[in-house]
């Protein structure tokens, strides 16, 4: 359910994620929030006490529930007790974010510019998010994906998470070489989804490489 915005901290959080995502977090000032919020400065520092506060509090508005949704799909497949396959352990990874769509498209869109902020300015704020909201989700999957293939090394299977984590975040972040390709429709994260599942899926299960020789 879309988070009602009838409240001094709700509207303040949907100005500044609809600011950074536009213009960029180093570049939007408190003064702008405040005055599109129609707030005064001090309300943005009794509910979040500084600027920095309120980046980290619009990044976990969003990756908060996202996660917890990635965790709940997981536990869901789990508790059908038979082996979960690759494909439903991706798809269970990528579909909240199809869904965070589904409920209002426009939110999607901001969401995706939002994130792809965290490759520049913001990712020192999306590192601190990281260790707390994300860690816990990608040791979670990564376990699911060592039962399910037990022929890879632990080390390889940390890469091949890592790029499966960087695929999604990039997919839906970034559209730019979609546009540069003539598709218009970048940012159907539905269409994403649909994609990045197989290709995901098929990286994963690619076959092991043999160790270098030294």
């Amino acid at each position: 359910m879309k988070p009602l915005l009838n409240t001094t901290r709700e509207r303040i959080l949907a100005t500044a994620e609809q600011l950074f995502a536009e213009g960029g977090v180093a570049t939007t000032s408190l003064r702008t929030i405040t005055s599109l919020a129609r707030v005064n400065l001090a309300a943005v520092n009794y509910h979040f006490g500084s600027k920095e506060a309120l980046i980290e509090a619009v990044y976990e508005r969003r990756l908060g529930p996202l996660n917890r949704a990635r965790l709940t799909n997981l536990d869901q497949l789990e508790q059908r007790g038979s082996t979960t396959s690759v494909e439903d352990i991706v798809r269970a990874f990528v579909d909240p974010i199809v869904a965070l769509s589904s409920h209002d498209a426009k939110d999607g869109i901001v969401f995706m510019r939002l994130l792809a902020q965290t490759y520049s300015e913001a990712a020192q704020y999306f590192h601190k998010l990281f260790g707390r909201e994300y860690e816990s989700v990608i040791k979670r999957y990564r376990a699911a994906l060592a039962r399910a293939l037990p022929q890879l090394a632990p080390s390889e299977l940390d890469w091949r998470v890592q790029f499966m984590v960087g695929a999604v975040n990039h997919a839906v972040a970034d559209t730019v070489y979609l546009r540069m390709l003539g598709d218009a429709g970048g940012h159907d994260l539905d269409r994403a989804a649909r994609e990045l599942v197989p290709f995901i899926t098929a990286g994963l299960r690619a076959p092991s490489h043999p160790s270098p020789v030294r």
